[in-house]
């Protein structure tokens, strides 16, 4: 079973296309933009006498309305190996359930989506042109399930930017954000001109399901370096307490370009990304 969740963007879209979501686009909506002489809009059922009367130049007044619009909507997810991460499940499976959702949430809204996936460059093998999908692109799934991650980074999330387009779109940046905090802040820069959801995919068996005693590997995935260590209380603490400052400093750069970050951890709970749009 596919989920959905709801989602809303507090700016006008600039889209052409019916749908959803306020607009900038005049049309058969509901709601008033203002009036207009009847030449500029030859609509006499909109025809308003007491605008008529008041008009300087006697001309036939009309009222004119927004139409409400479509958005594109992209998830621009990080490939890299540290996506191949395998805790209390995979986060490669837990990417593909919530693209899944993205996807069919668009389609019931009536949005356009698209995908691109990103290791060291843009992934052209994982990649779904923006259009209207009926359902939730079952063939993007099939190769997202079948994927091993093994990018040495996560830099193609950069070059991904000028394929976005021009229009405003909202887009959700999905990894688990671990490279630099300057390189986020060069990412988001980058797309500041969309609507940037940026989800934070955890695994808690990374930071908080650890031993309190005992021996442990550590392994880079991207630069496949490894190291043991003797697990102990105060080491222990120490990693989580690694992991919360870096929640803290993910809060306080994505806040910064508009939308703080929603943490996908262990699971996705469709209520509580609707709640990030419609209770905050």
């Amino acid at each position: 079973m596919i989920h959905e969740f709801h989602y809303q963007v507090n700016w006008r879209s600039s889209g052409v296309h019916p749908g959803h979501h306020r607009s900038a686009q005049h049309g058969g909506g509901y709601e008033f933009a203002g009036h207009a002489p009847l030449t500029a809009s030859p609509d006499p059922r909109n025809l308003d006498v007491r605008a008529t009367l008041h008009d300087t130049f006697g001309q036939l007044m009309v009222r004119t309305f927004r139409q409400r619009s479509s958005i594109p909507v992209y998830l621009v997810a990080d490939l890299s190996a540290s996506m191949g991460f395998r805790g209390t499940r995979s986060k490669i499976e837990l990417l593909a359930e919530f693209t899944a959702s993205a996807a069919y949430s668009a389609y019931r809204t009536g949005d356009f989506f698209g995908f691109f996936g990103c290791d060291d460059a843009v992934r052209r093998d994982l990649f779904l042109p923006l259009r209207w999908h009926k359902g939730a692109a079952p063939e993007l799934l099939d190769g997202l399930k079948n994927f091993q991650p093994q990018g040495s980074s996560s830099d193609g999330l950069q070059e991904v930017v000028p394929h976005l387009g021009r229009q405003k779109a909202l887009v959700f940046l999905v990894s688990d954000f671990h490279f630099s905090l300057e390189r986020l802040d060069l990412l988001l820069q980058g797309l500041t001109p969309h609507d940037v959801v940026p989800v934070v995919l955890w695994d808690s068996a990374e930071y908080v399901r650890l031993p309190f005693w005992g021996l442990i590997n550590f392994e880079d995935p991207e630069t496949r370096s490894r190291k043991r260590f003797f697990m102990r209380p105060t080491l222990r603490q120490k990693i989580r307490a690694s992991f919360a400052k870096r929640r803290d400093d993910l809060e306080r750069i994505c806040t910064l370009y508009g939308r703080r970050p929603f943490f996908l951890i262990d699971r996705f709970d469709p209520d509580a990304l609707t709640g990030y749009f419609y209770l905050t």
